[in-house]
């Protein structure tokens, strides 16, 4: 099993205090990348910047890549279906435009990269440093950056997946440009489970009922098991 958390705490130790609580589920447990990820949000001076989508793409470019072998197949059959309506072979940079980001969610797995590249945060952060608005606002604070930063390395192995868990679901299959395609659902992150903590309480007869929950786990423990 794997467990994906919205909240991780370390104990001085590098122990991680939640697996203390869930030990006796045998699973595995990780960092919501999501959140990870919004965390960074916090050194940034305003997410209104002209450079905010471009940092939060890059930023998912240091953690993620995508499965070669899946993009290599959806490539093929937007070639071939270009071809067909364009009536020519079309460049390699015109089949990477025709691609949509739903197209390639939908037909193509993406794995974390490992601890060592998604170490590649720190060059992101040295390239976008000095970048302004035209009003000269940068994006980076620098201040609360370099604290979250120092703070946020020690958790990039818990966002890594768990090698052993297939994270993907295939749901069905479809034909483009002459090419079978798995249409594939993902099971990463606690989107997916969001709103159980709604529902959660519910699940338990009487007035106790977040104290027989304990407020610790209820607050700590929403997330998806897979």
């Amino acid at each position: 099993m794997l467990l994906n958390l919205n909240l991780w705490s370390f104990m001085l130790t590098g122990t991680v205090a939640m697996r203390l609580v869930i030990r006796p589920w045998r699973c595995s447990v990780r960092l919501d990348i999501w959140h990870f990820m919004r965390r960074f949000t916090t050194g940034l001076n305003t997410e209104h910047h002209p450079l905010y989508g471009t940092w939060c793409s890059q930023l998912s470019n240091c953690i993620f890549e995508w499965d070669m072998g899946d993009v290599k197949k959806l490539r093929k059959a937007k070639k071939t279906e270009l071809k067909k309506s364009h009536h020519h072979v079309p460049s390699d940079s015109q089949i990477t435009a025709a691609i949509t980001t739903k197209e390639i969610s939908k037909h193509c797995r993406r794995r974390t990269r490992g601890v060592d590249e998604t170490k590649m945060i720190q060059k992101l952060l040295d390239d976008m440093w000095e970048l302004t608005d035209t009003t000269g606002l940068h994006l980076i604070n620098a201040a609360r950056i370099t604290k979250i930063w120092e703070v946020q390395q020690k958790h990039i192995a818990c966002i890594q997946d768990v090698p052993e868990v297939e994270l993907y679901t295939k749901v069905c299959t479809l034909e483009k440009g002459g090419c079978v395609l798995d249409v594939l659902r993902c099971g990463r992150g606690s989107t997916s489970l969001e709103s159980f903590h709604n529902h959660q309480c519910n699940f338990i007869p009487g007035k106790n009922r977040y104290h027989l929950l304990g407020k610790h786990f209820y607050y700590k423990i929403i997330g998806v098991i897979i």
